[in-house]
């Protein structure tokens, strides 16, 4: 008979695709020890591969979470191969790499300095959904496998260094600026850029969990301000700015443009299909038309996924696609890399289309047409009422000149652009994006939603809307 070891967890901590919550408040070693404990069972009853892979952050929570991890997964069985300070791809590069079951990351992403969180994989695809659901029951049951499991620590970093310079070898030396944000990307930045032969400044390389400079989310425009200023002031060839824990990038031009994620897909897709027609790209509900056409007219299939890493690369596997991606800024490129989620792999792949063209980036960019459009645009609200809202805007929303589609809460299509409502999966929060051929047909379709939604629910009319 298995002991029984009940703990109380907080519910709402267990989100679509991850775990996050807010320090000494629903998240604790003690909670994070029980995850551990959790997923370690999980991984023996599901598989005879009982190897994890495990990694941090820099948060200021994140070295005894991992301890409390690690710890949890022995107690079950595993055997824990402890990776320390790295970025999450190189967590998941690790379990590739060292034949590991199963990988768990100890992260607050983007999130607020006061957020923790985890991020799992089980074999080569994400542990989310509804799994997240079941580990969150067997925790309350507390009919966990106890046995005596091994940890050993490995560094990774220069092994990822190496492989990633080995498979693409630039031609000439770029000149690039990295802005780590603080973040967890800081450990890797230099190392691999100046492996690959570039003039590389780094912004912000010191981790430091109170993110002192700027919050470390490259999705919003105000955080590339500095990265900005730093590429013109240099003359650099391109910059890149690192989420928090390194799985998630933008672009910057030598001209200082933000080039969305979205953007910067359609142009991965465009190379890859040009040698390879008649395969699959994923992308989110949150990008715009240019990916969809560049995979069209690269004669590829394009296949449209809700938001989430773990849902993009759950399609990507589902339609053997060579590329997934999101606007936030997340990447997948299994062609020539591993199933994994690598931002940091992406930025190498974009220098070498920088490489290869002889262009700077702004004319390499040029080739893929540039709509007027919003970034993500975030309501907040509480958390039960952005799923209540969603639901009633699937049944009762009217838009009778647009094609709806509710893949990913609802998404209208008009024949001048279009727009998406959507409730965000990690955070307390509504998420709307809009992109049109013209300013005025942009204004039209942001009001239109806008109307929409406080015609089923006028209380919100005391958010501040956009």
């Amino acid at each position: 008979m298995l002991p029984r070891e009940k703990t109380v967890v907080d519910p709402s901590i267990f989100r679509a695709y991850d775990v996050r919550g807010e320090v000494d408040e629903n998240l604790n070693a003690d909670v994070v020890y029980s995850i551990g404990r959790a997923f370690g069972s999980v991984q023996i009853r599901s598989s005879e591969n009982q190897l994890a892979t495990i990694g941090r952050d820099g948060r200021a929570s994140s070295t005894s979470f991992l301890d409390a991890l690690a710890q949890g997964l022995r107690d079950s069985g595993i055997h824990v191969i402890n990776l320390g300070l790295v970025p999450t791809p190189l967590v998941h590069y690790g379990a590739h790499k060292l034949a590991a079951g199963a990988a768990v990351v100890v992260t607050g992403s983007h999130n607020p300095p006061s957020y923790n969180g985890l991020k799992f994989a089980l074999g080569n695809m994400p542990f989310s959904g509804e799994a997240l659901s079941d580990l969150r029951d067997l925790i309350e049951e507390g009919q966990f496998e106890s046995n005596n499991g091994s940890m050993r620590n490995h560094a990774i970093v220069a092994e990822y260094v190496d492989e990633v310079a080995a498979r693409i070898r630039l031609q000439r030396p770029l000149r690039v600026v990295v802005d780590c944000g603080n973040g967890v990307g800081g450990v890797v930045a230099r190392p691999l850029f100046e492996k690959l032969g570039c003039d590389v400044s780094v912004l912000f390389e010191n981790v430091d969990s109170s993110f002192p400079n700027h919050h470390p989310d490259p999705a919003v425009p105000g955080n590339l301000i500095d990265l900005q200023n730093a590429v013109i002031e240099s003359g650099a060839d391109c910059g890149f700015a690192f989420d928090g824990d390194g799985d998630r990038v933008g672009v910057v031009t030598e001209l200082g443009e933000n080039v969305w994620a979205d953007r910067l897909l359609a142009l991965f897709a465009s190379d890859i299909l040009r040698s390879k027609p008649h395969r699959a790209v994923v992308f989110d509900v949150k990008c715009g038309t240019s990916v969809k056409n560049s995979v069209e007219a690269c004669h590829g299939l394009p296949i449209l996924s809700p938001t989430g890493h773990t849902n993009i690369k759950q399609r990507v596997r589902e339609h053997n696609a060579l590329l997934g991606g999101e606007f936030s800024g997340h990447f997948c490129f299994p062609d020539r890399w591993f199933l994994i989620d690598d931002a940091i792999y992406a930025a190498v792949r974009f220098l070498e289309l920088l490489d290869r063209s002889r262009m700077t980036a702004s004319e390499l960019m040029s080739g893929v047409p540039k709509r007027t459009a919003t970034p993500e645009i975030l309501i907040p609200i509480d958390e039960h009422r952005k799923f209540e809202v969603m639901e009633r805007l699937r049944r009762c929303a009217s838009f009778q000149d647009g094609t709806i589609q509710t893949i990913d809460g609802v998404r209208v299509d008009f024949e001048s652009g279009w727009g998406l409502v959507r409730a965000s999966n990690t955070s307390p929060k509504l998420s709307l994006r809009f992109e049109a051929d013209t300013e005025t047909d942009l204004a039209r379709i942001k009001s239109s939603f806008i109307n929409e939604i406080l015609r089923i629910a006028p209380d919100l009319k005391r958010l501040s809307w956009p």
